[in-house]
């Protein structure tokens, strides 16, 4: 007689005549699993099965980012075909962001976008397609916005700031705190060092202050604790202090980052493409690191498509259908 053969065994048989489908995994042991995933087999995952994508947000899944770890860059267009480029495993990836057409991101900071898109503003975390709307802003026409927040959306700590510029002489900065149905709105005049083009803007907890940088070494600071006389300061940024009392910056910065990462060479642009792009609050061994925005003008000088870029840390976050920015 020929030998039986071999039987087909399966580590989740709870009988020998039962085997359990492996979409039929208990939710604590999806869990489990999905919590020893990088960002992009987590998302893999969740893809498999409703009840797959439903069994993560039971746990912590949450990918945090190690200062060594390099930001993610996503490039998109006019639709929401976007591109991620991972420049840590030197992989890309094709995947569809519908929030992201049409949007400016204001800001980049520990995995949540803050994106303006048709006069609405809502945080935004692209991995998990979480969604925080907030009130609209009083000014609605926005130029060379750019905007710092303190924390993830998902405190009660969370404070927004977006600076704006009105005239040659005049800037507003409008302040929304966690809870918060309007925004503060703080206007002052430039003194008398000539802010240039904002190109980043970051917050310090220890200060209670605000950052925004400028693209000719000056800072400006929105302190949220100091007098209406002294919240708006602007300082010159120097390299090599000649009085050792002088104040450092709670914070490191990188400008032409995008430039310097070699990321445009990996993209392959065409001569004719322009690239403007939104800088990210990122981890550092002792202090945070801002990367400033950035305007790749195209090889040609005149750009036949403008594509946009934002710098982000890869992480997941997962939050109730219910949860509101008003507490």
């Amino acid at each position: 007689m020929a030998p039986s053969s071999p039987r087909n065994l399966n580590w989740l048989s709870s009988s020998e005549d039962q085997i359990t489908p492996w979409v039929d995994l208990p939710p604590e042991l999806v869990s489990l699993i999905a919590n020893s995933l990088g960002l992009i087999d987590l998302l893999s995952l969740r893809g498999v099965c409703k009840d797959w994508r439903l069994a993560p947000s039971t746990a912590t899944a949450e990918i945090e980012s190690e200062p060594s770890t390099k930001p993610w860059f996503i490039l998109y267009g006019e639709t929401e075909n976007c591109t991620l480029y991972d420049p840590n495993d030197k992989k890309s990836y094709s995947i569809n962001f519908p929030e992201l057409k049409d949007a400016t991101c204001l800001a980049s900071h520990q995995g949540w976008l803050l994106l303006l898109r048709e006069g609405t503003i809502f945080f935004f975390c692209p991995f998990s397609r979480a969604r925080i709307d907030l009130p609209l802003v009083p000014h609605q026409e926005i130029s060379n916005h750019i905007a710092a927040f303190s924390c993830p959306p998902t405190s009660s700590e969370c404070i927004v700031s977006i600076i704006n510029r009105c005239d040659e002489n005049t800037m507003e900065i409008y302040v929304l705190k966690r809870g918060d149905t309007t925004w503060a709105k703080h206007s002052f005049e430039r003194n008398k060092w000539n802010f240039g083009t904002i190109i980043g803007g970051i917050f310090d907890d220890k200060k209670e202050t605000f950052y925004y940088l400028d693209n000719s070494s000056k800072t400006l600071t929105f302190s949220l604790k100091e007098t209406k006389e002294r919240n708006c300061i602007i300082y010159r940024i120097v390299h090599d202090a000649p009085d050792p009392k002088t104040n450092c910056l709670p914070f490191y910065y990188q400008q032409s980052y995008f430039m310097d990462s070699g990321l445009q060479g990996w993209i392959e642009l065409k001569d004719d493409v322009s690239i403007s792009t939104c800088g990210a609050t990122t981890p550092g061994h002792k202090y945070n690191i801002l990367i400033s925005n950035e305007c790749i003008e195209s090889s040609k000088g005149t750009a036949n498509c403008q594509m946009k870029g934002i710098w982000i840390q890869p992480r997941f976050f997962q939050i109730p259908t219910t949860h509101s920015w008003l507490i």
